[in-house]
């Protein structure tokens, strides 16, 4: 059977983007390993260095971005983040994770009308109780005595519509093959089933349940390093040309690399000076 002139036409554009892609692989393989080797190092790092426990290492290295004060003990230890980041970024981790068992991994559509209400009341919400909680630290009036309990909550409910708007803006600006019809939340028992793990975390955390403590301490430091890195790759791949050319996460080895390094320096140069204004006097923590 012989073949139309477009059908040969399109099997040779075939063959060039696939024979590109194959090309491209090819000089990706040797950032995979260079991913793996600064993120080996990394960890390396915090679980190997001596003298200092862990949790204090994870305390200082998100020193510069999270305020730490108003922090939460949980059976006797103290969480390495404030009890309103702790409860933003565990829940934005968690949420994400969720997602992505649901096979939201090429998801690019908004979620229900409905849905996006609740989830920008939430961040709505998240805002009040914030601007009420530095009122209060200003010595302003205020509408009402703040609470851990409530900086947390709060928090959860802000870290569910983060992951949402992060996944979203990730797959709409960096994938090939966007699912432009299937919305990243698409029903209540989906949301439902993010707020539910937020609750969980709550519940965890303020009925004081002491085994769960490494378990929350590093979904939400991990949460908070997870999305500066996040921010970071985006900009990266943006300005390395991978606009709408990702197919598969292997694909952003390169700019993965280069985010990870970036995220590392800003942390510790932020962290740094923290501790360093801390010396001086100069703030209070």
């Amino acid at each position: 059977m012989e073949r139309t002139s477009e059908e040969i036409i399109e099997l040779a554009r075939r063959e060039i983007a696939a024979r590109k892609e194959r090309e491209r692989d090819g000089r990706e393989i040797p950032w995979r390993f260079a991913f793996i080797g600064v993120l080996g190092a990394i960890l390396a790092g915090m679980l190997l260095w001596p003298g200092t426990p862990l949790n204090w290492k994870m305390y200082a290295a998100v020193h510069g971005v999270c305020a730490q004060v108003h922090n939460v003990s949980l059976g006797g230890e103290q969480l390495p983040l404030c009890a309103r980041n702790t409860g933003i970024y565990s829940g934005f981790l968690l949420t994400f994770i969720y997602l992505l068992l649901l096979g939201r991994e090429r998801a690019a559509k908004l979620p229900p009308p409905a849905i996006i209400a609740v989830l920008a009341l939430l961040v709505v919400i998240m805002a009040v109780d914030g601007f009420n909680s530095l009122f209060v630290d200003l010595f302003l009036p205020h509408l009402y005595t703040p609470r851990n309990e409530l900086r947390t909550l709060t928090g959860l409910g802000m870290g569910v519509s983060l992951a949402v708007a992060m996944l979203l803006v990730l797959n709409l600006s960096l994938r090939r093959d966007p699912d432009m019809d299937q919305p990243v939340i698409g029903n209540w028992r989906e949301l439902g089933g993010a707020l539910l793990l937020g609750f969980l975390v709550h519940a965890a955390i303020y009925g004081n349940v002491a085994i769960t403590y490494w378990p929350i301490a590093i979904v939400a430091w991990t949460g908070i390093v997870g999305i500066l890195f996040a921010v970071n790759l985006l900009i990266v791949a943006l300005v390395m040309n991978y606009e709408g050319r990702v197919t598969r996460l292997v694909e952003l080895a390169r700019p993965a690399t280069v985010a990870l390094l970036v995220t590392a320096i800003m942390l510790g140069m932020m962290a740094w000076g923290r501790f360093w204004l801390e010396g001086q006097g100069l703030i209070i923590s």
